[in-house]
């Protein structure tokens, strides 16, 4: 048996032993191979042209077989390798220097990282950690690193490799760095929790949720208020109550200005107070700074400093029937600031409509844009 060496379209030469090495496990898993090699020549100048021949081959990559004529005996195909297999040491010897029997042994060392062809994303290990800040809503923080196969384009995968989004959480950061060469992904994304969202496609608007009891001791609830913006009358539509508790509606659209007024009132089954009103309003601000240019006839630069923010006002009063009723949930809690309740004195002298008042004030506002959803 004669065995040779064949490293890409190349033969490098008569192979008198391998040793191979496996260690580590995926995606690291590390394979050398060191061959020991026969070079024979008929001149001494023609031996060395062998020799320059692998020494050109050193640190490039290819397909690793080794062959018993025509038949393969052991390969490593570059396929199979996330990096390699690549000729990374050569050790020449001459056991007899200066006899004429023009013959060299070289010991190769090749190193490969093995890689599942089947699969683009070899390994993808990440961190989370949770941080619960004072004053400061909980965050999810992610960092990790996601290893490719060999040829990938890191962008093509990303958005499969970041962590999905937490439901009740918004993304607050993203910072991913890609490497074309090994090739992978490190990232490390932040989600901060949110109780809810504004409207989507409304710019500005204000609603009032009112229950009073009539004569006959029905409560009544009327939602009442407006909505500006390119959603405005889908989202007014969502606050229309079922067909069956609904007792009347009203809805007016200004196509000019995209406003829409609104007004439904249904029939509630129970309730904590007589009386309730709430209102809702938001407002959506820019911190900008306006800049003169040197020129007076050119219009100042107008530069935005940090990010919009969104502020949210949630207030009203319920009047209750021989005790105080509970004050509503805050409707975006993980952006609250402000927290007032006040409960009234039920002094005996005062009528019974002033004599069990609940009144509350939310405030919340957001630190970066927010994702839009219905609330």
């Amino acid at each position: 048996m004669s065995l040779t060496l064949k490293f890409g379209t190349e033969s490098l030469g008569v192979v008198t032993q391998l040793r191979v090495e496996q260690s580590d496990t995926a995606p690291e898993t590390r394979v050398i191979w060191r061959v020991e090699l026969v070079l024979d020549a008929a001149t001494p100048e023609a031996l060395e042209a062998l020799q320059q021949a692998i020494r050109e081959a050193q640190a490039t990559a290819a397909d690793l077989k080794l062959l018993d004529g025509a038949s393969e005996v052991r390969s490593l195909p570059s396929a199979d390798c996330r990096h390699g297999p690549t000729l990374k040491v050569i050790a020449e010897s001459d056991t007899s220097p200066g006899e004429p029997h023009n013959r060299r042994k070289l010991t190769l060392t090749f190193e490969a990282l093995l890689q599942d062809a089947a699969a683009a994303v070899q390994s993808n290990k990440s961190v989370m950690q949770v941080r619960h800040a004072a004053g400061a809503p909980a965050t999810l923080v992610h960092s990790g690193k996601a290893i490719l196969r060999s040829g990938e384009n890191p962008a093509d995968h990303e958005t499969s490799v970041l962590p999905a989004q937490v439901n009740g959480y918004r993304r607050t950061l993203a910072t991913t760095t890609r490497d074309v060469n090994e090739p992978s992904i490190t990232y490390e994304v932040e989600d901060e929790q949110v109780f809810t969202a504004l409207p989507g496609g409304v710019d500005d608007g204000h609603y009032i949720v009112t229950d009073s009891l009539t004569e006959q001791g029905v409560v009544v609830r009327t939602i009442s208020g407006f909505f500006v913006g390119i959603s405005a009358r889908a989202r007014a539509e969502e606050r229309r109550p079922a067909d069956d508790k609904l007792l009347e509606a009203r809805v007016s659209e200004n196509p000019f200005t995209r406003r829409v007024d609104f007004e439904f009132r249904e029939s509630v089954a129970h309730s904590d107070a007589v009386a309730r009103t709430e209102s809702l309003s938001f407002t959506t601000t820019r911190r900008v700074v306006d800049h003169a240019l040197l020129n007076p006839a050119l219009p100042a630069y107008r530069q935005q400093i940090g990010a919009p923010q969104t502020e949210v006002i949630q207030e009203g009063s319920a009047v209750g029937d021989g005790r105080h009723p509970s004050p509503p949930p805050v409707r975006f809690a993980a952006d609250l600031i402000e927290r007032r309740v006040h409960y009234s004195v039920p002094h005996p002298a005062l009528p019974a409509d002033r004599r069990w008042v609940t009144t509350w004030r939310y405030v919340s506002r957001t630190r970066a844009a927010t994702v839009e959803s219905t609330p």
